[in-house]
């Protein structure tokens, strides 16, 4: 097969497109295939309170902490509400204050350190009166 100047281009392209895309999906399997195979599940509380969403997280072999050696996954979670980032928690526990009136979908994504995307966590509804 031959490949014009224009089409070379457009194969490495791709080719590079593929080759940056297989460590972000293999990393997130990674974490998943863990934390499924734990016996202890992954577990995230919330409640509301006034405006505030307060939201306890338990991921098994995750660390917020990137120097601790006993866990194998490292980072923080990003927090949405309605789709827009809020804001990142470099801890399990943490509180969303202020929230607007009204039902919202809140979704909760652990990141890597480098800010690549291990999976999403949780997704919920809450409803601020």
């Amino acid at each position: 097969m031959k490949v014009s100047g224009r089409g070379w281009k457009q194969v490495i392209v791709v080719l590079l497109m593929i080759l940056c895309c297989v460590p972000v999906v293999g990393f997130s399997e990674s974490l998943e295939e863990e934390v499924a195979a734990k016996s202890d599940p992954v577990l995230v509380n919330h409640r509301i309170k006034n405006k505030n969403l307060f939201v306890e997280c338990v991921i098994p072999n995750f660390s917020f902490d990137p120097h601790n050696d006993k866990k194998d996954y490292h980072g923080y979670i990003d927090v949405f509400l309605d789709g827009k980032k809020q804001k990142s928690v470099k801890q399990a526990a943490f509180i969303v204050h202020n929230l607007p009136e009204g039902k919202h979908i809140i979704r909760l994504d652990i990141m890597r350190k480098d800010g690549g995307r291990y999976l999403s966590l949780e997704e919920f509804e809450v409803e601020i009166k």
